[in-house]
């Protein structure tokens, strides 16, 4: 594909900002109410989400960890076999997630998400070797490296957030007597502070931004496809709006589950986004188009 467009237009950009902006001060007023009325713990729809809505995030490794092994330097071995090894440990690593991860939020033998992980790991290496058949070298770095960055990326900011916020989830408020709820301009630091000593879990204690939001937002990476295969190029749209839909979703899933508010999934969100759209944007800029000479 031509690099003669932007990954995602500026107009995008500007309308997220301005709708993520929006429900924050939304949320500044009906976190907790909004939370009251959907909650439902015991949901099917949430805990499938809970376990599969940040699924993108793994898969997202197992790609990338493919796309550096098909598009190692085939000429020069020793920057070939540090693609191929990387590769093959990021790879390892997102298939081990993938398998793992959901078994933590489902109340069924593990066996169960390891198959369907395998199932869902060797469909993304099988669709991805077939995406990565005839494309550039280059751009299939180009490719996983943006992967790999947005992924670090997202999950270095919403982590360091959360540290430092302290925010209790929702199902903490609900479930413990002393628990009560913060907005999201307030750290939690004193209630969290008072509750660890009384042996709640750490985890209870990171609702603000959402992990799972930004880790479903990274479905957004699906746009890359048309880099690697060009013809793909008139899908990019629905491929886009398919990300947006997911992480729509997940957040949704999470203000019901009780792990996070609205601000708390919409900052999520916007995180993630912004990942996406700042990484993405500076590897695949527009080239400038120089005049023929005669």
């Amino acid at each position: 594909m031509k690099g003669n467009t932007a990954f995602l237009p500026r107009q995008i950009l500007y309308g997220v900002v301005v709708i993520a902006l929006a429900l924050v001060a939304v949320g500044s007023f009906v976190d907790f109410p909004l939370s009251c009325a959907l909650y439902d713990a015991s949901s099917p729809f949430a805990m499938f989400f809970a376990a599969y809505g940040a699924i993108p995030a793994p898969l997202g490794c197992v790609a990338a960890g493919t796309l550096f092994v098909c598009g190692r330097n085939r000429d020069n071995k020793l920057p070939g076999m540090v693609q191929r090894i990387g590769g093959a440990l990021l790879l390892l690593a997102g298939v081990l997630l993938v398998c793992f991860l959901p078994a933590l939020y489902l109340p069924v033998s593990p066996f169960f998400p390891a198959g369907v992980g395998l199932i869902l790991s060797a469909g993304t290496i099988l669709v991805t070797c077939r995406l990565a058949k005839g494309a550039d070298r280059t751009t299939i770095i180009r490719v996983a490296l943006a992967i790999v960055l947005v992924l670090l990326c997202e999950l270095v900011v919403v982590n360091l957030i959360k540290g430092a916020w302290g925010r209790p989830r929702m199902r903490l408020v609900v479930n413990h007597p002393e628990a009560y709820f913060h907005p999201w301009w307030q750290w939690g630091t004193v209630l969290k502070e008072a509750l660890l000593a009384t042996g709640v879990a750490t985890d209870e204690f990171k609702s603000f931004p959402s992990g799972h939001t930004a880790n479903a937002t990274t479905m957004l990476l699906l746009g890359l496809i048309p880099y690697l295969k060009p013809p793909l190029q008139k899908y990019k749209t629905a491929l886009v709006a398919f990300g947006f839909a997911w992480a729509a979703v997940v957040a949704f899933s999470r203000i019901m589950i009780g792990a996070h508010y609205l601000t708390d999934t919409t900052v999520g969100f916007l995180v993630g986004f912004l990942s996406v759209y700042f990484i993405c944007n500076f590897l695949f800029r527009p080239q400038k188009q120089h005049p023929q000479r005669f």
